[in-house]
């Protein structure tokens, strides 16, 4: 009897509830790399930064930034903002669904506008959603060659934190001119939804991703959860780079339209998810964790149609980058 009780009731109500009333948390392997803790930091950036920007009293700096339970204070003192370094180089690496789902701008279009105005040598790589990560990397690597920066941060969304990952252990030249890796809204363990068949098909609807083509479900396989905690385990990443992670996740309620099935489907999992990834499969080993943004899986890195208010993804990254500057400052 207890046991139909207890089944009845996993049916109506989810056994993990949607809060902020918890500590930062990372799915990761026995003996993998310590995470550091850069949210108060770059909790401090962002609003500075935010702060600045025309209208910025329509949007509150702390509902945009998720702060967990475990979250430390901010200096009681503001410190000032780091410099702009356009020394950086900084080539942004979307993820699989840039080129199959429609209603999307071009990923990172607009923050590369930005950056180029501050001086940036910056551009969006050309890495395809049909090829593997291996694929993507050797095309990665070609293209690192061609910046003219010496020193470079690489910038990946989704599965092209993931293209990232593999360039760096599969070609060390390329890799010892890349000073920095920011991973947002990685997919870096995969996504429980790559590893079910009822799952794939929530990634791949019938109706909407008409470009999608089977190839591109077959790159699928490189975001099996399974697959990745291996690889991670049995690729040690290099030191340097440095690492660093921003993550997201949304209410259901609030994620774009086209990701909430998706969204609700991860619940069974895990509530605090971005539509398309765990909160916590989204961090490197070894990385400093920025924080955690209360936006979904697409918002945080291009402008989905009807999305609404405007997620402020390009002083978000801005900020990401005078952290990732700071840090390279320091030396450490």
């Amino acid at each position: 009897m207890l046991l139909l009780v207890l089944s009845s009731g996993c049916k109506s109500t989810p056994l993990l509830q949607y809060s902020l009333d918890v500590p930062a948390q990372v799915l990761t392997f026995p003996g993998a790399a310590a995470i550091r803790d850069g949210r108060a930091r770059f909790r401090e950036i962002f609003c500075a930064l935010l702060a600045r920007e025309p209208g910025a009293g329509d949007q509150t700096c702390g509902g945009l930034l998720h702060r967990l339970s475990d979250e430390p204070e901010t200096a009681s003192a503001p410190r000032p903002l780091p410099p702009h370094n356009p020394k950086l180089g900084v080539l942004f690496v979307p993820g699989l669904l840039g080129e199959c789902a429609y209603g999307l701008a071009p990923p990172f279009e607009s923050i590369v506008t930005r950056l180029r105005h501050l001086g940036y040598e910056a551009r969006v790589s050309q890495v395809n959603a049909a090829s593997t990560s291996r694929t993507n990397a050797d095309r990665l690597a070609q293209e690192v060659a061609e910046m003219p920066s010496k020193r470079l941060l690489l910038v990946g969304h989704a599965r092209g934190a993931v293209d990232i990952l593999e360039l760096l252990v599969s070609h060390p030249a390329a890799a010892s001119r890349v000073s920095a890796v920011l991973s947002v809204a990685g997919a870096i363990n995969g996504s429980p939804l790559a590893s079910d068949a009822s799952g794939v098909s929530l990634l791949f609807p019938r109706g909407g991703d008409t470009a999608c083509t089977t190839k591109e479900r077959e790159a699928l396989v490189d975001l099996d959860r399974a697959y990745r905690l291996r690889w991670l385990m049995a690729h040690p990443l290099p030191k340097p780079p440095r690492l660093f992670s921003l993550a997201a996740f949304a209410p259901v309620s609030e994620v774009t339209p086209p990701l909430r099935s998706r969204a609700k489907a991860l619940t069974r999992i895990e509530p605090r998810n971005d539509g398309l990834v765990p909160f916590v499969d989204q961090v490197i080993p070894g990385a400093e964790l920025l924080g955690y943004a209360n936006t979904d899986h697409w918002s945080i890195a291009t402008e989905p149609e009807g999305a609404a208010p405007l997620f402020p993804r390009d002083v978000l990254l801005e900020a990401a980058l005078l952290r990732i500057l700071e840090a390279l400052g320091q030396g450490g």
